[in-house]
């Protein structure tokens, strides 16, 4: 189903963007990947090169700059065709676990750039080339840290929170354009970025697998899931079931970011929004 098609993932040298590639790739998707790794991105395309005879381009670069995300975005319009599905996997974390007043701000705002500023820059690329061809897909790579507030880390959760919205607004500027955008948090994977955080004394348990994960963005990009685009989604969901009831939860406006009010008397409850 998903043969022939064209996905372009960021973050895809290592961790789950690599897994990514690599099971697209093994559907048959044709890929554009980019890093900040050069090396790690030749040896990857290099992999999957030899066990397919999709095209694979590799353009290093840093998801933050205008300049490589449109180039990238263009160079494989022009040489894979048009973008079926991008994935916006790129993502920082705060290496230390710290209280906002004891955050480095350089490293506190570098995890914001790259995790909502990345995402921002390649959809806004993309979208022209999906409306003119009236489909395509975006799925942004999102934690439970959007909804689920920590005392720590609170660069990757206003990020992830600011991400959201991002999606949201984006998924309601697309509507009847048959062009959707996600947001898919794929669990606590164990990859280099989760290394740094010191949770190997979790249990087993506590971690997502990586197929797991890998499954999720499968059945968004082979449109199990557009009646639920806008919508956060997550690697534990049973996504059939959820998607079965997608009428139920877009009229529940399920699975949004929304604001709990006090209760029936609270005067924001009816506020237009913007005031």
């Amino acid at each position: 189903m998903l043969s022939g098609r064209v996905a372009l993932v960021t973050g895809a040298s290592r961790g789950i963007g690599r897994a990514l590639a690599q099971r697209l790739h093994a559907e048959g998707m044709a890929l554009a990947l980019t890093a900040r790794s050069g090396d790690q991105l030749a040896e990857l395309r290099a992999e999957l090169t030899a066990s397919g005879d999709q095209p694979v381009l590799v353009v290093p670069g840093d998801v933050t700059e205008p300049e490589h995300v449109r180039a990238m975005v263009a160079e494989a319009e022009s040489t894979l065709g048009g973008i079926d599905l991008l994935v916006n996997n790129a993502g920082v974390v705060e290496p230390n676990e710290k209280s906002l007043w004891e955050t480095d701000a350089e490293a506190w705002w570098r995890a914001v750039t790259v995790n909502v500023r990345g995402p921002m820059l390649f959809a806004a690329a993309a979208v022209p080339g999906m409306l003119a061809r009236g489909a395509g897909r975006i799925v942004n790579l999102n934690s439970m840290r959007a909804v689920r507030s920590m005392a720590t880390q609170t660069a990757y959760g206003t990020s992830k929170a600011a991400l959201s919205q991002l999606t949201e607004s984006l998924d309601k500027s697309l509507a009847g354009t048959g062009v959707h955008a996600f947001s898919y948090s794929p669990g606590r994977v164990w990859t280099a970025m989760t290394d740094t955080l010191g949770l190997g004394s979790l249990p087993a348990d506590a971690w997502t697998p990586m197929e797991q994960a890998v499954q999720g963005v499968l059945a968004i990009a082979r449109g199990e899931l557009d009646a639920l685009s806008g919508r956060f989604l997550h690697a534990d969901d049973d996504l059939a079931a959820l998607a079965a009831q997608a009428e139920e939860v877009v009229a529940g406006q399920g699975r949004v970011l929304t604001f709990a009010d006090a209760g029936p008397g609270d005067h924001l409850r009816a506020r237009p929004i913007g005031r």
